[in-house]
């Protein structure tokens, strides 16, 4: 187990009793944040027979999303944090705790993977030998949707400028006054990385807000943010107000 690994397990327990509080009205920012992505991660997909497979499943989220639309849904979830998994609704004989590669899962192969909010912790090896993972177990026709934080955007150039001084101020529970360590990519970087393994069907942006001032401010950052929150088409220099990039892929043929 890897040093980054062991932090992002830790982290993740620590914090896993309140974590669902940022998906309610406690933290505007954050419910809107989260449950964007939820709905952009699942628009259009249809998984009413499906084996679906979540990444860095959490708190269960994406499977409460789902299984409302999708009763017969068969959903499978993995993340490193046992304290995280031990929150989520889903099935106990449905959750295992650590890397996907290494679970002999009652399938092999799924109609779609989700891997939403998790590249951001892993290392560019670790990355690379999740997508191999998850290429080799797609079903032909499927589908998998995977986030990344943006390395350009406003948001994360503010949020390195002000890492230093969160570490001094804000509680331990905050990702960014943590020791953890962050990946960010670009929208080429994202392109070449999810290329190698997939053929990208789209990228969109998420969360079209900039640190402080959607904590600050939340309603007219919001305001904004639903206003520039288009579809996959939407200008290129939108891309520089998302704070995350959410790619749409398939099976190579």
């Amino acid at each position: 187990m890897s040093a980054q690994h062991e932090q992002a397990a830790r982290f993740f327990d620590e914090v896993s009793g309140t974590y669902k509080d940022k998906y309610k009205d406690r933290s505007p920012f954050h419910r809107y944040f989260f449950n964007e992505r939820l709905l952009k991660a699942t628009r259009g997909l249809d998984l009413a027979d499906a084996d679906v497979l979540d990444i860095g499943s959490g708190t269960g989220e994406l499977y409460e999303h789902l299984v409302a639309r999708f009763p017969r849904m068969r959903f499978h979830a993995t993340d490193v944090s046992a304290g995280m998994l031990a929150q989520s609704p889903v099935p106990a004989d449905r959750k295992y705790v650590g890397h996907a590669y290494e679970h002999p899962f009652p399938v092999r192969r799924f109609d779609a993977v989700f891997m939403l909010g998790v590249t951001t912790y892993l290392t560019p090896e670790e990355l690379d030998r999740n997508l191999s993972f998850i290429a080799s177990s797609l079903r032909p026709g499927g589908h998998v949707v995977i986030t990344f934080t943006n390395a350009h955007a406003l948001d994360s150039w503010t949020r390195n400028l002000l890492r230093w001084p969160m570490r001094l101020f804000a509680g331990r529970g905050n990702v960014l006054s943590s020791r953890l360590k962050l990946w960010m990519y670009g929208h080429s970087a994202v392109l070449r990385i999810m290329g190698r393994h997939f053929r990208v069907e789209r990228v969109e942006g998420l969360n079209h807000t900039i640190f402080p001032f959607n904590l600050l401010f939340p309603g007219p950052s919001l305001r904004i943010a639903q206003h520039l929150s288009r579809p996959a088409d939407a200008p290129a220099w939108v891309r520089w107000l998302s704070s995350d990039l959410l790619v749409r892929a398939g099976a190579r043929a």
